[in-house]
């Protein structure tokens, strides 16, 4: 469905962005919330094996025409939108859990 909504858009106008926000909440303290993004485009075909949902569809920005579901799974938790909302996360779990 994705792809027939897009089949008009041309390449360089179909960016995208994946976006994940995370948040520590517990009693008596401030809630953290981090956020964690990951640019790239939607492709014209589904490409990799990897993954689910978009990321055949997602061409990672700066991965060389890769979609998402092309990376190693400890590659992409480097550059996921997760990814990177849990390293932006981890300072306040490691306080909190005395591993600073």
């Amino acid at each position: 469905a994705l792809l027939a909504a897009l089949a008009d858009v041309p390449d360089g106008a179909r960016a995208a962005r994946f976006a994940c926000a995370m948040a520590f909440a517990r009693p008596g303290a401030p809630t953290e919330l981090t956020e964690g993004t990951c640019e790239g485009e939607i492709g014209r075909a589904l490409v990799g094996e990897g993954g689910f949902g978009y990321d055949p569809l997602f061409i990672v920005e700066g991965a060389g025409g890769r979609t998402m579901a092309e990376h190693a799974a400890a590659e992409k938790n480097a550059i996921s939108h997760r990814g990177r909302a849990l390293a932006a996360m981890r300072p306040h779990l490691d306080r909190h859990f005395g591993r600073t």
